[in-house]
């Protein structure tokens, strides 16, 4: 059993070493962690290089044209396809982790469970936790069965079958709906509880709902999708801005004529599924196939 994990890294000397820890005290074996710098400006290099000399199974490189920003989406996969081309090609399965992700030491030995247990599952995870006044608590900003972009596994055929992940913002939503498109599964499991060190977006809250409308007009969401969508970022923050900001950011894309990472089929498909789930909120059960 060969499993690969790519971690990309910016600026993490606070929670690199825990989380590697967490990798290398696994019970499961992990065949190669390769640790890509993706232009940190702080220790994280000097950390990931004694932690590469202290354990065999660790490759840190650096991809030495990354800006020193932190930034979602693109940039984050492009480091993390510097990693894939620069690890192991023999692989059954293959992980896109965060730097700030501890894991229990089972982990890895109940995802390969998982995936043994159902041939037609494609990706994998356990759900996040957060610490909130001195307790970790379950993160409850996404849909509840989203695999979260810090907790990719997926097994080889189906990353393949993907296309891998794709360079641009929206690709941890994208690869779930392809792995579906093709009609293989998803599957979280709530009872396997990961720490996240840092709470999600805290990086980039600037922007953030103003990229997540920019990712609805990508994924060929249409205007009531968007618009629905908006309406739940307000209530989950309990605000107005978000509403209006993933609106603009929606249009902006509009306007722009900007290229959607999906084709006709697939957008097709996208739209079905969402608006599916919205109905089966509401007690209504359609099939999309």
């Amino acid at each position: 059993m060969k499993i690969l994990i790519i971690i990309p890294v910016f600026n993490e000397e606070k929670n690199l070493e825990k989380c590697i820890n967490s990798f290398t005290n696994q019970t499961q074996k992990l065949t190669q962690i390769t640790i890509v710098d993706d232009g940190s400006t702080d220790n994280t290099p000097q950390i990931a290089k004694k932690l590469e000399k202290s354990n065999n199974n660790i490759q840190f490189i650096q991809k030495t044209d990354s800006k020193s920003i932190a930034s979602p989406g693109k940039k984050i996969i492009q480091a993390f396809n510097f990693g894939l081309n620069n690890s192991i090609k023999n692989f059954d399965f293959i992980g896109k982790f965060d730097a700030d992700i501890e894991l229990p030491n089972d982990y890895f030995n109940q995802m390969v469970n998982i995936f043994s247990k159902n041939k037609n599952i494609g990706i994998a995870s356990g759900t996040i936790s957060i610490k909130k006044n001195g307790n970790w608590i379950v993160e409850n900003i996404y849909n509840k069965n989203h695999v979260r972009g810090g907790l990719k596994l997926y097994d080889r055929d189906t990353f393949n079958e993907i296309d891998g992940l794709a360079e641009s913002m929206g690709w941890d939503t994208l690869d779930e709906m392809k792995i579906l498109f093709n009609k293989k599964q998803t599957f979280v499991d709530h009872s396997i509880i990961c720490k996240q060190h840092r709470a999600t977006g805290k990086r980039y809250n600037k922007k953030r709902y103003i990229k997540q409308g920019r990712v609805m007009y990508l994924l060929g969401y249409d205007i009531g999708l968007c618009f629905i969508g908006s309406i739940k970022f307000s209530i989950t923050e309990n605000a107005v801005s978000p509403f209006f900001k993933t609106i603009y950011g929606y249009c902006y894309s509009l306007y722009r004529n900007e290229k959607k990472l999906v084709n006709n089929k697939l957008s097709k498909f996208v739209r079905s599924y969402r608006y599916q789930k919205i109905l089966e909120k509401i007690g209504i059960k359609i099939d999309i196939n």
